[in-house]
């Protein structure tokens, strides 16, 4: 049995995509960007075969077709590595083949329902980003993998204001694009000369107004209490 889908609830199978910025939305394991998931809406299992790029193909590696097959009302993503420069977006169509016992599906991507868009930021995105009060992602999509030094401004977690006692530690290495995590409250991240201090530090006050996520404000010196 060979099925033609169509776009429709009615689809044997369900074709996913949408538009992704990076490196936001860069896989964090190891740096790729979902490009379709695929949804299994057959009464039985059914495998990705192939996929392919058909707009946009320059712009990434060989797509990672998903091993193994997936029961019905199950899913499988479709990735691949990124090589965008900064700034760029670029529309993207791809093309999968689904086959089963006795069953086989080709969805296109080639419509204006399932291109999508992938853009990479065009740099100006702070090189750190805080993850609550003790975890930090340093680096960009393509230094992932990287170790990068960096300098650690922090404090002991529960510390008081009155005695906050900002402590630096030198020559941390961390991972590139991976989140890392710190015994207690980070307060800042020296990368390169630059010193990125978490959104919500009060300088002033010497203690946090927020210990919510951000992206590392550049200042000119580094924290002191």
């Amino acid at each position: 049995m060979s099925v033609n889908v169509v776009n429709d609830e009615r689809a044997f199978v369900g074709y996913r995509s949408s538009d992704r910025t990076l490196p936001d939305d860069a896989n964090d394991d190891d740096g790729t960007v979902d490009l379709v998931t695929v949804v299994n809406q057959f009464a039985q299992k059914i495998e990705i075969v192939d996929a392919t790029i058909d707009d946009g193909s320059k712009y990434f590696g060989e797509p990672n077709v998903p091993d193994g097959s997936f029961e019905a009302g199950n899913s499988k993503t479709v990735t691949a590595d990124p090589n965008l420069s900064a700034g760029e977006d670029v529309t993207v169509a791809v093309t999968v083949r689904v086959e089963g016992a006795g069953v086989s599906a080709e969805v296109f991507g080639d419509s204006d329902t399932r291109r999508f868009q992938v853009a990479q930021d065009d740099g100006t995105a702070s090189l750190v980003r805080f993850n609550g009060k003790g975890t930090i992602n340093v680096g960009n999509q393509s230094q992932n993998g990287d170790t990068v030094e960096v300098d650690v401004y922090r404090i002991p977690n529960g510390e008081s204001a009155e005695d906050p006692s900002v402590n630096k530690e030198e020559s941390v290495e961390v991972e590139a694009g991976k989140n890392q995590g710190f015994d207690g409250w980070v307060v800042a991240i020296g990368v390169d000369g630059d010193i990125y201090q978490h959104p919500g530090w009060d300088a002033d006050a010497c203690e946090f107004s927020s210990s919510g996520a951000g992206d590392g404000v550049v200042v000119g010196e580094a924290p002191s209490c």
